[in-house]
């Protein structure tokens, strides 16, 4: 069981694959509206999409019928409405210290077309995928803050994103997206590269 304050399992891109095919039929409006409090309501409301709860002490991490974990995230530590579903991807730390993120970074993109791939072949084509030098990196992505974009040309964050809607599921948007930790662009220190995936209950503007 993971938490919070431990490092997630990588995934492989196959699995990645598999995760999304069980989310895409997932009644979001359902998981938007939060589950119920610890107890047996939480178990059956997990249930249903073929959930089962393993840590609620912080947040609700949930460990899908493919063996995956999910993160509900919603406001202020409550429960509901819940903002967005997350889920690691895949991980990677730079070796040496910070002399060892620009390896970091060539591997991060290495990987990002397998994992990008992967999930293009459940959901179909991305309706952007891009880095972070981008020409035509969106100014805006609905209500979700983008960064400036001296502070993500800086900072290379995000590094790599692309997003997909929910062919099953109407207003729902799905966001893969590789980002380095504070540092990890300029050398100032020991680099971190994190891929996350996200869903949430509301169409993204891309322009």
């Amino acid at each position: 069981m993971s938490t919070p304050f431990e490092r997630p399992v990588d995934r492989t891109p196959q699995e990645l694959a598999t995760e999304l095919r069980g989310l895409v039929d997932v009644h979001w409006e359902t998981v938007w509206n939060g589950p119920p409090l610890p107890g047996k309501g939480l178990d059956m409301w997990c249930a249903q999409f073929g959930w089962t709860p393993t840590q609620f002490e912080y947040v609700l991490n949930v460990r899908t019928d493919t063996g995956g974990e999910l993160v509900l995230n919603s406001t202020g530590g409550g429960w509901a409405p819940v903002k967005s579903v997350s889920h690691w991807v895949w991980g990677g730390s730079a070796v040496g210290g910070p002399s060892g993120n620009p390896r970091l970074l060539a591997e991060a993109d290495e990987v990002w077309p397998r994992y990008r791939d992967a999930a293009s072949s459940v959901l179909g084509e991305p309706a952007w995928d891009g880095g972070w030098d981008s020409a035509d990196f969106p100014d805006e992505l609905g209500k979700y803050v983008v960064p400036k974009p001296e502070t993500r040309l800086a900072q290379k964050r995000p590094y790599r994103i692309a997003y997909w809607e929910l062919p099953a599921s109407e207003g729902t948007l799905v966001s893969l997206s590789l980002t380095p930790a504070m540092g990890t662009a300029d050398g100032s220190r020991s680099g971190v590269v994190n891929m996350s995936l996200r869903v949430y209950p509301r169409p993204l503007k891309v322009n």
